[in-house]
């Protein structure tokens, strides 16, 4: 599964599908202090249209927010360059591990065989293949927690790219 970013920025984007059709969109207003990431999701609308399928269009349901000060959801482990990777307990009873790395995130199970679950792509501006935005790459052994996946990306992708931005200066 891909989630296709409609912008660079992950906390003021939506996320879409291969179809195009959003499925998520992320707003995060400008503020003094503490920002928070508010996280909504598509629903269907209720009656059927001319080909039977629900409308997914333009009905958001709030799905989660984001303090982008808590640290409490997770636990710190290893070091890298961009900061520490970030443990969490998914729904599924699991532990999971955001690796922190140079221009992408990439989520293993936390345990010596650290299967890749999800990773980050950068958006590609078309010099070295084809022109595509970014995505959130969800692999099959995770398509049962994906909106766990999305909450938890968007708090350590932001971490990551501030962590970035400062590592260059």
């Amino acid at each position: 599964m891909h989630l296709y970013l409609s912008t660079r920025s992950v906390i003021n984007s939506t996320f879409a599908n291969e179809d195009g059709q959003v499925l998520y969109k992320v707003e995060t207003p400008m503020a003094a202090g503490t920002r928070v990431s508010t996280i909504s999701m598509v629903v269907p609308d209720d009656v059927p249209q001319r080909d039977g399928e629900p409308d997914m269009h333009d009905r958001f349901a709030h799905l989660a927010e984001i303090e982008h000060h808590t640290k409490d959801y997770f636990r710190k482990e290893g070091f890298s360059r961009f900061g520490r990777n970030r443990v969490w307990t998914a729904s599924d009873g699991r532990e999971y591990k955001w690796l922190l790395r140079s221009m992408k995130s990439e989520l293993v199970t936390n345990d010596s065989e650290e299967k890749t679950i999800a990773k980050s792509h950068r958006r590609s501006l078309g010099i070295l293949g084809p022109v595509r935005p970014g995505y959130l790459e969800i692999l099959p052994e995770g398509e049962h927690i994906v909106q766990e996946i999305l909450i938890t990306f968007i708090y350590v992708e932001k971490y990551r790219k501030e962590k970035e931005r400062t590592s260059k200066y």
